[in-house]
């Protein structure tokens, strides 16, 4: 008679294989979710950087008063309050209508006065608002902030990016160029 020896695993061989796939999953699955949260963060990063060209482009290009063709100040573009509106990706039914947590993609918003100057538009889906704030004044006293606001994991809290631009103090009136921080400002990158 032939004796057979069987061939498989052990009760406790099988524990140990799902002992360590759990402690894999406990450890990758969050590193996996911040992540995906800092992948979403470059979106405002390249928007910021837009927005920022064009209020360059903006400031350093010479403009003249109607009717008059006298030269104006060198300026930022006006203050534009946050685009869209509704000022948060996460809500369902509006700005949001396929509750992918992304605003929709709604090129009108962005037809505003002041974005069109910084020649800023979006055009796709997008996880973050804009805005973009003008002190009012003219030359080397001029100064701009541009915003960055989202809701990535829509849990009320925001992450914010900003990007700072002013008018260079050495420049002379002819020149018209600005200067800005060294980086952006960020406040709960992946929240």
């Amino acid at each position: 008679m032939l004796k057979r020896t069987a061939k498989g695993f052990t009760l406790i061989e099988l524990m140990i294989v799902v002992a360590i796939l759990a402690i894999l999953s406990v450890v990758a699955v969050p590193a996996f979710i911040k992540y995906m949260r800092k992948a979403k963060t470059s979106e405002a990063i390249d928007m910021l950087d837009k927005i920022y060209k064009g209020g360059a482009d903006y400031y350093s290009t010479p403009r003249v008063s109607e009717n008059l063709g006298s030269k104006l100040d060198c300026q930022f573009p006006s203050t534009q309050g946050i685009t869209p509106v509704e000022g948060n990706c996460c809500e369902s039914g509006g700005i949001d209508s396929n509750n992918d947590d992304r605003c929709d993609a709604n090129p009108e918003v962005w037809s505003e006065a002041t974005w069109s100057a910084l020649k800023f538009q979006i055009t796709e889906e997008h996880y973050f608002v804009y805005s973009f704030y003008n002190n009012d004044e003219t030359e080397s006293a001029a100064q701009f902030t541009a915003n960055a606001h989202a809701d990535l994991d829509c849990d009320g809290t925001f992450s914010t990016f900003q990007r700072y631009g002013k008018g260079d103090p050495s420049a002379t009136n002819g020149e018209c160029s600005i200067v800005s921080a060294a980086a952006l400002f960020s406040q709960n990158e992946t929240e």
